[in-house]
């Protein structure tokens, strides 16, 4: 008796056995086949999908980890490793200006070394560009050379500030053979410490030295750093710059001497040589008194300054005849808290400072501004002013002494933008002139034409006829007036044309000024002026602090305008008349 075969059989066996039920071994049934070619389809889909998400998963956890690992190394023991993104605003800028862009792919190794660890690290991730030691705890400890150099050939920027740094070793930084920006800002680098050997100079662009003990400047401290573009030497004791520091840097643009200890002697004469390039200098608050310092006498000779910073002198007192000549490309002074409190008619030459466009002499001791403040004179005619056709920017602010202004003070300055008189001690702010085609009014447009905003806040202004100029000059220009005419249909709208101006900004709290946005913090919601109350019964209640947009146009008078209003009616005839006798009696022959 044959027994039957109880086995359980594989797909693939069952297709490749003959059928022993049948002698015609018959192929299997077609809906076996279909089943088996759809099982093998779902299971190739899915093996595939469960390799695609573990592959997707192990590349997205190299990524996050690759700042750590980089291609070849691991991040350093003590260390940080991050891309270029996650670092600060401030630091990512000052990254970005180094690298020229490119932060995407940018590794970043952060490390806080002590008197312990303060080595470099041997091995660093590949891609890493730049190495931040900032807010380490170095003092007394030296950085050495390594000696392999290759994991740092292709770092462009490093930080190391605040740190109390103290010894620079030579060669300590020589590995770093495409160095562009480095920051030593907040240490304890003193003269005797500092020289251009300390770190590579090839390829540098920016150097941070601000915040140190440095007290000397020599023409050893900057050798050969021929491709240097900014400098900052700020918040140091510099008291000397030797002749010919500089002479080596002939690409640099920016130069901060900000809040030393340099005086007249201590700039002598070359000190300055060889900054053919430089556009940017900042030497305010410093021991330079009572006078502006020649630069170009200290040796820039080939001037193509921009930009000068003389703020916080303190005893500048006169802005003299000459002060600033050969400056023929400069755009923009500060002046600000410079103790200035006379103006000489010729300080700005028309010839040398045309291009101005921002002015800051806000913080000083002026009590009146003259006509010719902000005029400009001609050396071949003499004392004849000069309008200042591209200044935009006027800052005047914090002048606690300045009360007055002459009727005529922004005269020569037609195409200003922004204008700042904010905290001073001013109760008439006439900055408009009467209009011409109404001389009864005032028309600030007819002064001031592009100006978009004024700052007024912290003055102690009367409720007067220039308060209605700036609230006219505010306004919106008046809606169409229209009407209609029933029987043919239409509708015929008569348009102010004659107001072609925006309206004025009184007091705004931020402006947009090359493309940043900058604000101006007032303690006022609104601008206001004090009207005075006549029925008042003491002393404090005899001037009412009043909004602008409170006060009414027809009360906003001045006491001038009804005395001028006087004379013009009594006196005017009068005038007349004797006119008409003094021809009649001339024509008699009677006239002596």
């Amino acid at each position: 008796m044959e027994t039957n075969r109880t086995t359980t059989l594989t797909q693939d066996e069952l297709y490749e056995l003959p059928n022993t039920n049948n002698n015609n071994n018959r192929r299997p049934t077609p809906h076996l086949t279909t089943h088996y070619y759809f099982s093998i389809a779902f299971k190739s889909v899915y093996a595939t999908s469960l390799l695609f998400f573990i592959t997707s998963f192990v590349i997205v956890s190299c990524e996050s980890t690759a700042a750590g690992s980089g291609s070849n190394s691991t991040c350093p023991a003590s260390c940080e490793c991050i891309y270029a993104s996650q670092l600060d605003r401030d630091k990512r800028a000052d990254l970005n200006a180094c690298l020229g862009g490119n932060l995407e792919t940018a590794l970043v190794l952060k490390c806080k070394l002590n008197a312990s660890n303060y080595g470099w690290p041997e091995r660093i991730p590949t891609g890493t560009r730049a190495i931040i030691l900032d807010d380490s705890n170095l003092g007394q400890a030296k950085l050495s050379k390594l000696a392999s150099e290759s994991w740092y050939k292709d770092i462009f920027y490093l930080s190391v500030s605040n740190t109390e740094l103290t010894n620079l070793e030579t060669g300590g930084f020589s590995m770093f053979h495409s160095l562009r920006c480095i920051d030593f800002n907040t240490n304890d680098i003193h003269s005797r410490t500092w020289g251009s050997g300390m770190v590579p100079t090839a390829e540098l662009r920016t150097l941070d030295l601000s915040h140190n003990h440095i007290h000397r400047l020599n023409e050893t401290s900057f050798t050969g750093m021929a491709e240097l573009r900014r400098l900052c030497l700020s918040q140091n004791f510099i008291v000397t710059i030797k002749p010919f520091t500089f002479e080596d840097l002939d690409k640099l643009e920016y130069l901060d001497l900000t809040t030393n200890a340099l005086s007249v002697a201590g700039l002598q004469t070359a000190s300055l040589f060889g900054l053919t390039s430089l556009k940017h200098l900042a030497m305010g608050e410093n021991k330079i008194f009572d006078t502006v310092p020649q630069v170009v006498g200290k040796g820039l000779y080939t001037p193509k300054l921009e930009t000068l910073d003389l703020h916080g002198y303190t005893r500048l007192e006169t802005l003299k005849k000459g002060a600033f000549k050969d400056l023929n490309c400069l755009r923009k002074l500060n002046l600000s808290g410079s103790g200035v409190s006379q103006i000489e008619i010729g300080w700005l030459d028309i010839e040398t400072h045309g291009q101005l466009e921002v002015l800051d002499i806000s913080d000083n001791r002026l009590l009146h501004l003259e006509v010719h403040s902000f005029a400009a004179t001609s050396p071949k005619e003499g004392d004849t002013l000069h309008k200042l056709h591209h200044l935009k920017w006027l800052s005047l602010a914090d002048s606690r002494s300045l009360m007055t202004l002459d009727g005529a003070a922004f005269n020569f300055v037609p195409n200003l933008i922004f204008l700042f008189l904010q905290r001073c001690n001013i109760s008439r702010m006439n900055v408009a002139a009467n209009d011409p085609l109404n001389p009864n009014k005032m028309n600030l447009h007819v002064t001031l034409s592009s100006l978009k905003a004024i700052w007024t806040f912290g003055n102690s202004l009367r409720c007067n006829c220039h308060v209605r100029a700036l609230l006219e000059a505010s306004l919106p220009p008046p809606a169409p007036t229209c009407e209609t005419n029933p029987l043919r249909g239409t509708t015929s709208c008569d348009v102010d044309t004659t107001t072609k101006y925006p309206p004025l900004l009184l007091d705004p709290p931020t402006y947009t000024w090359e493309g940043h946005e900058m604000s101006v913090v007032s303690p006022f919601a609104t601008p206001c002026c004090y009207l005075e109350n006549k029925d008042a019964l003491t002393k404090e209640e005899m001037w009412e602090r009043v909004p602008f947009a409170r006060a009414h146009l027809e009360d906003l008078v001045c006491e001038t305008d009804r005395i001028t209003v006087f004379i013009s009616i009594v006196l005017g005839p009068l005038a007349f008349a004797a006119a008409i006798l003094v021809a009649f009696l001339c024509g008699t022959g009677h006239c002596f």
